[in-house]
């Protein structure tokens, strides 16, 4: 199934539709403010598993967590200094993954080993609309497929359609990783360069 919503205004019918799929299980391919990406409700358990079958991922590699806004964060994350608020502040929404040490309420498909939990607040009108009609979080991966590729809507239809509910176009994506910061240390720390502006003062992994 392929569906084309408004790129700045997304169907209210379209979006319900999309959030009812989603309450019943789905697992969708929706654009975000830096890749398309698998997405489904955090609590859609058989769907994480499609994500990690599609994906060859091992079943201890943490997923994504999309989250409403600050406040809806601070359920899945333990407290963090005013600092790490301030950094929150300036950067989000955008492209930028933000890793935390998790609260117990978190599935354990979400947790890295190390209990941590990667979280984005993403800058997309259908993320944002998708996520005022939901009480939970989504959960979600980037697509396996080159980044070039995720310029052509049709061509990630064509690879996706038959392995998901619904592959969803609304407008382009930049086709770019977000940034990953460390936060459970301050100054932060700097997982990977993508595309959001790495802030002043972050550290660089040895890694």
């Amino acid at each position: 199934m392929r569906l084309y919503l408004h790129p700045d205004n997304p169907e209210p019918r379209l979006v319900k539709q999309l959030a009812e799929k989603l309450k019943s299980g789905a697992l969708l391919v929706l654009p975000t403010d830096t890749v398309y990406a698998f997405v489904t409700l955090a609590q859609n358990k058989e769907s994480v598993a499609q994500i990690q079958r599609i994906k060859d991922l091992p079943k201890n590699k943490a997923l994504t967590l999309y989250c409403r806004d600050f406040s809806q964060m601070s359920t899945y994350v333990r407290s963090q200094g005013n600092h790490v608020f301030r950094l929150m502040k300036e950067i989000l929404p955008g492209p930028y993954t933000l890793v935390f040490d998790a609260a117990k309420s978190l599935p354990h498909y979400a947790l890295t080993k190390q209990n941590s939990v990667g979280i984005r607040i993403v800058e997309h009108p259908l993320i944002a609309a998708l996520l005022s009609q939901l009480e939970l979080p989504l959960i979600g991966s980037s697509l396996d497929m080159p980044l070039d590729a995720m310029h052509d809507f049709e061509e990630v239809a064509d690879r996706y359609e038959g392995r998901v509910d619904a592959v969803v176009s609304c407008g382009g994506v930049p086709a770019a990783y977000s940034t990953i910061l460390d936060v459970r240390s301050w100054p932060p720390v700097l997982l990977r360069e993508g595309l959001g502006v790495i802030p002043d003062n972050t550290q660089v992994s040895p890694d």
